[in-house]
């Protein structure tokens, strides 16, 4: 096993304040998502962009860099959620075998967004 990260870049916003961008093709877990802003404020989706859409982050207005570790909920064999004790969910790093979509909404025109996508294969 090993590391891997993989970069996507926005792309100039355009005057709407939107961009999209998709990844090359990963696979693998994701561990964490780095998200470097620009200094004007926009808000970052990302999502697994396979036959199923899968939400990673969604992340409000900011400026300020960050980096989150996205995992989701554990299922058992039915779809259904798992938990340690009923109450408590057992959370899961997303599976990608696929391409990543980012998404901006709300930016400033020219500014780009630079995400950093670490994936242990």
């Amino acid at each position: 096993m090993g590391i891997q990260q993989y970069r996507i870049n926005s792309g100039s916003i355009a005057a709407d304040g939107t961009a999209t961008a998709v990844s090359r093709f990963m696979k693998g877990e994701i561990l964490s998502v780095e998200i470097n802003y620009p200094a004007n404020t926009c808000t970052v989706d990302l999502d697994i962009q396979e036959a199923v859409i899968q939400k990673i982050i969604d992340l409000a207005a900011d400026n300020t860099d960050k980096v989150v570790y996205p995992t989701t909920s554990a299922q058992d064999n039915t779809g259904s959620a798992v938990s340690y004790d009923g109450t408590n969910a057992i959370k899961v790093p997303f599976v990608v075998h696929g391409r990543v979509k980012l998404s901006i909404a709300s930016g400033t025109e020219n500014d780009e967004v630079i995400v950093f996508i670490n994936i242990r294969t």
